[in-house]
Formats: structure tokens, C-alpha cells, sequence
């Protein structure tokens, strides 16, 4: 069975990867025999190629870089997660605090403040 799994993947790093899949599963396997599940998830990993590492735009310092990629990973999830600081800090696993102050530090405003302001201005002209 192992044999067979061996042989279906189509190894894109070719005998590299072979070879430290070899060495990984002689690691962890507690028999004789290489079994199947002492291979790694071969779909699993196809799927993460698929999807390939993100594109890296090497324009500024390692800082700048580093703030870029983690203000479009915190508003992605905050997208995903409809604005909800306490399912985004948690999918983070980071507390709601630390969300806030990287928020803050990021210039990434809350959907609620956004929303607020135009009410505000609004309820200002209605007044007048």
C-alpha cells in the first residue's frame, strides 16, 4: 500500500523529495514496513502547489514588507470573518487586545468606525 502511494505521487522535486520522504517515514515508522500512513498526505500537498506560495513584492525593507503582508492577512480574515474581532483573534490565536493594537499599528480601521462616521456626518447635516 505504501509502495502504491510511492508511486501515484508525481514528485515535483524529484529524488530530493524522494529521498527526505524516505528518510522522514523510516523516522516515524515503528515497524519493519514502511506503512501508508507514515508517508505524507501526497493530495494534501498537491493542493498547497496549487496554490503556491505567496507572491512576494520585494520592494522596501524586511519591516515594510513584513507590515504589508501582515495588514492583507488581517484584513482578509477580518473580511472573512464579517468584521468579528473575537473569530479573527482566535483564528489568529492571538487575543482580541493584540488584534486591536496591530490593528492600530497597521492603520487597519474596524468596520464599525467606518461605518460610524458617515452615520455621524449625516446625523449633522439632518440638524442643520
Amino acid at each position: 500500500m505504501a509502495r502504491q502511494k510511492l508511486m501515484t505521487y508525481h514528485w515535483p522535486g524529484n529524488v530530493r523529495e524522494l529521498r527526505n520522504v524516505v528518510e522522514r517515514a523510516l523516522i516515524l515508522e515503528k515497524t519493519n514496513e514502511i506503512q501508508p500512513t507514515s508517508l505524507p498526505d501526497f493530495q494534501l500537498e498537491a493542493r498547497l502547489h496549487k496554490t503556491g506560495a505567496p507572491k512576494v513584492m520585494a520592494t522596501g525593507t524586511l519591516d515594510e514588507m513584513m507590515a504589508r503582508y501582515e495588514r492583507e492577512l488581517i484584513t482578509s480574515l477580518l473580511e472573512q470573518n464579517h468584521f468579528n474581532l473575537a473569530k479573527t483573534s482566535d483564528q489568529l490565536k492571538i487575543s482580541r487586545h493584540a488584534l486591536r493594537y496591530r490593528m492600530q499599528r497597521l492603520n487597519i480601521a474596524e468596520a464599525e468606525e467606518s461605518l460610524e462616521e458617515p452615520a455621524s456626518s449625516a446625523t449633522k447635516f439632518d440638524s442643520q
